[in-house]
């Protein structure tokens, strides 16, 4: 395979995802970049993404121009979301064969992702939701099939839910760790919101005291490959909605 921004030989090297997953990189010895399959840059740890992007390029300068797809020969384009920040550069294919990362992109790209995890976490303000995390989360759910066992979520479907109509996104679990994931989901209309564990465990979590339309908590001390389900509590005017159960299961 050729190197989608300057044509030179690539190289695949394997690595482990979070959950110790095998996982195959791209990675061209000319320009310093890396070629990784759809959402893969989500699922790796930031030693991980160090240890890829400390090669040293035998070409002196960056590529200006913007990566080709070798699979579709589609322009690929940089990521402008939340996601990724201004000062990070990763290029998409719009047919979703691929992530690009330029020399040095992937570990800026975690360090910010890990920094921003960091922010909400301390401070307990809610991201409005996982997509201000993950890259790119639109295909989130399908990463399932490029990465087995990383991200297990059994979303209810709506009509279902009749009792608790005010949910608005089916909840989304992130994993921190192989013990720890992150649940996110919004409401209709501003809510408090708890979840309580049914299997897995017994803990009730407050995740809005106030409320509010975006959702976010932070379940720490799970067991690892272990499967969770839990429902979320909607309180609505002194009423409280319960929703069907949800499915998790950690690395």
């Amino acid at each position: 395979m050729t190197c989608p921004h300057c044509g030179a030989e690539m190289h695949t090297i394997e690595i482990e995802t979070i959950d110790g997953q095998p996982a195959s990189v791209n990675e061209c010895l000319n320009c310093g970049g890396h070629l990784l399959a759809p959402v893969l840059g989500n699922f790796i740890s930031s030693n991980t993404a160090k240890n890829i992007d400390s090669i040293i390029p035998k070409a002196t300068s960056v590529p200006t121009h913007s990566p080709i797809c070798t699979h579709c020969q589609q322009t690929m384009s940089s990521i402008k979301d939340d996601s990724v920040p201004q000062t990070v550069t990763v290029f998409s294919c719009p047919n979703n064969h691929g992530d690009f990362y330029p020399k040095d992109q992937l570990i800026q790209f975690k360090k910010a992702q890990d920094a921003k995890i960091n922010y909400h976490k301390l401070w307990g303000i809610p991201v409005k939701s996982a997509f201000a995390v993950l890259i790119p989360v639109v295909i989130i759910f399908t990463a399932i099939t490029v990465i087995p066992n990383v991200l297990k979520s059994m979303r209810t479907s709506q009509e279902t839910r009749v009792t608790a109509s005010e949910i608005l996104t089916s909840p989304l679990i992130t994993p921190i760790t192989s013990t720890e994931v992150l649940i996110s989901f919004s409401t209709r209309q501003p809510s408090k919101t708890n979840i309580r564990f049914t299997q897995g465990s017994t803990s009730i979590y407050e995740v809005s005291t106030k409320e509010d339309t975006s959702h976010l908590l932070s379940v720490p001390n799970l067991l690892p490959s272990t499967s969770y389900k839990y429902v979320i509590e909607i309180i609505v005017n002194d009423k409280t909605l319960t929703t069907d159960e949800y499915t998790f299961s950690t690395p």
